[in-house]
């Protein structure tokens, strides 16, 4: 599939491309989520604070748990026996973590969002990030390269159906 740019994007039918580009959204809308506590010391509660508030929550919201569960509910299903135990163990943790670190900071954007927001904490927000940063790195460079070589396209097409399914899309909406 072609954005606007003419460039290649990831689809369904290439599952691990599309969780890579997610991986680089989120990595993307935490470089923004770091930019708000400055922005806010500037310029206050504005409609720009509560239009990026607001696409950090539409995000990890909606989008970052739906990758979680494609990652958890599929992915490592599929890799079965071939990924350590550890590696599952710590990716399944590092989710947990990363939901209950969102917990504390959704409530700061919500408020955001309503223009009621009292200074946004740089240290709640800083250790989301690392959390998100470390935990990509982790998946870039241990999960996702064992998955490239141990999937065979008739599990990487069952990964692309399951991601579509959980996102409410048809086979018939798949390229």
């Amino acid at each position: 599939m072609q954005n606007l740019l003419g460039e290649t994007a990831p689809d369904f039918s290439d599952p691990l491309a599309l969780l890579t580009a997610c991986h680089g959204r989120m990595l993307g809308l935490c470089e923004l989520l770091e930019r708000l506590p400055e922005h806010q010391a500037t310029h206050g509660n504005d409609d720009e604070l509560s239009a990026a508030a607001n696409r950090l929550l539409r995000y990890f919201d909606q989008a970052a748990p739906l990758h979680h569960q494609d990652e958890e509910q599929d992915l490592l299903p599929l890799l079965g026996g071939r990924l350590e135990p550890e590696i599952r163990h710590r990716l399944e943790t590092e989710h947990e973590e990363q939901h209950a670190l969102w917990a504390r900071l959704r409530t700061d954007l919500l408020a955001a969002v309503d223009g009621r927001a009292r200074p946004l904490e740089a240290a709640r927000i800083h250790a989301f990030v690392e959390a998100c940063r470390d935990h990509i790195a982790f998946e870039e460079t241990q999960v996702l390269p064992l998955a490239r070589t141990a999937l065979n396209a008739e599990a990487l097409a069952r990964l692309g159906q399951a991601m579509a399914a959980r996102r409410g899309l048809s086979d018939r909406e798949l390229p």
